[in-house]
């Protein structure tokens, strides 16, 4: 009974890990045949290994050999746990801490994606009580996080299987080069900082924003029209008896908020760190 219950046990928790035997035998350094033998029931792990799968799938020992039911919470109700009782700045800074945790948690201590080698310990600091600018750099994983009077913002970048080639594709490359021309000028700032205020309504029309910003219509029109090109932003044409009048429609674009973010605390935010690992970033041409 006891072999038949760790042998079911073992099969389920590899196949809901999504791992091959192979891939479990390289883990624990055992051999392909001692996997097998353990999940058919030919022979069971002795107790040292025993602990060792209990940690490779993240269970504890009672609920390996089939003494207990492993009742875990969802991933939804783990992170409400979080933060259940916090303020808003304290919710921000849990938000950042499980951020930084998301990564080792993935790649473990040694990432099999790197290039190098790197200690855990080294990138990521345990203390990150205090955490107002940050940055870490590695070949396969970049993290930038904000925290002041001017944003609230935390960038994580890792590399990607397409190596970023579209980077190099010229097509790709004018459309990309679109929205930093339009974000490129001064005025289109202004108009953008209107639209994305409380003050601003949903649906609005050129001369209303000129009204509030004090641009001309004319410059305005050519700002929206390029935001509806670039952004999330729609217009239509509303017929009035007084003749047809272009109305737009936007509820926020936050990825335009956050070029801009980035774009301000790159070039107007202090520079000092409260936590900095400045590795290189060189993530293209990567394993």
């Amino acid at each position: 009974m006891y072999e038949c219950n760790i042998a079911e046990k073992l099969v389920e928790l590899r196949t809901s890990k999504g791992v091959t035997q192979e891939d479990v035998a390289e883990s624990l350094s055992v051999s392909n045949k001692t996997i097998s033998k353990w999940e058919n029931g030919a022979s069971t792990p002795d107790l040292p290994m025993v602990v060792e799968l209990a940690k490779y799938y993240g269970v504890t020992t009672d609920t390996l050999l089939g003494l207990s039911e492993d009742k875990k919470q969802s991933t939804t109700e783990e992170i409400r746990s979080l933060f259940e009782g916090l303020d808003r700045r304290e919710s921000i800074l849990k938000a950042f801490e499980a951020v930084k945790a998301l990564v080792p948690a993935i790649f473990g201590t040694v990432s099999k994606y790197a290039d190098d080698v790197y200690d855990k310990e080294s990138v990521f600091p345990t203390d990150i009580s205090h955490f107002y600018r940050s940055n870490i750099s590695l070949h396969e994983f970049f993290e930038f996080v904000a925290s002041s009077e001017n944003v609230n913002l935390a960038v994580m970048m890792l590399r990607n299987n397409a190596n970023f080639a579209w980077m190099n594709d010229e097509n790709k490359q004018k459309e990309i080069v679109k929205i930093f021309k339009f974000l490129s000028n001064e005025d289109a700032l202004s108009v953008l900082y209107f639209v994305h205020s409380t003050n601003c309504s949903e649906s609005f029309t050129a001369d209303y924003v000129a009204r509030n910003t004090g641009l001309k219509e004319e410059r305005i029109t050519e700002i929206l029209d390029e935001f509806c090109s670039v952004g999330a932003c729609h217009r239509v044409m509303a017929h009035l008896t007084e003749g047809e009048v272009r109305v737009y429609e936007c509820f926020g674009d936050g990825i335009v908020l956050s070029l801009i973010s980035l774009a301000f605390e790159r070039m107007c935010g202090r520079q000092s760190y409260a936590y900095n690992y400045n590795g290189r970033c060189k993530m293209i041409g990567g394993k």
